[in-house]
């Protein structure tokens, strides 16, 4: 979601939510991690229970972190 200031300026808001066991991380538009009972998604995908497994949802929550903390609200 993005809400207009009176100075024509973006400002994201950086959602995490946990629902029915899910935990979900949301860029503005999009999910971009989410932690379900039956495994790991990154951005909407199933990712498969091999030995890149760990390495996949790593990549996928330091690449939310970086992008949470370049769009942080700093009030």
């Amino acid at each position: 979601m993005i809400v207009w200031t009176s100075a024509m300026t973006v400002k994201p808001i950086l959602t995490n939510s946990i629902d029915n066991g899910n935990i979900t991380f949301n860029s503005t538009t999009s999910e971009m991690l989410r932690v379900a009972k039956d495994g790991f998604y990154v951005r909407g995908k199933r990712v498969n229970q091999d030995d890149k497994e760990a390495e996949i949802v790593y990549n996928a929550f330091s690449q939310w972190l970086t992008w949470a903390t370049l769009n942080r609200d700093f009030k």
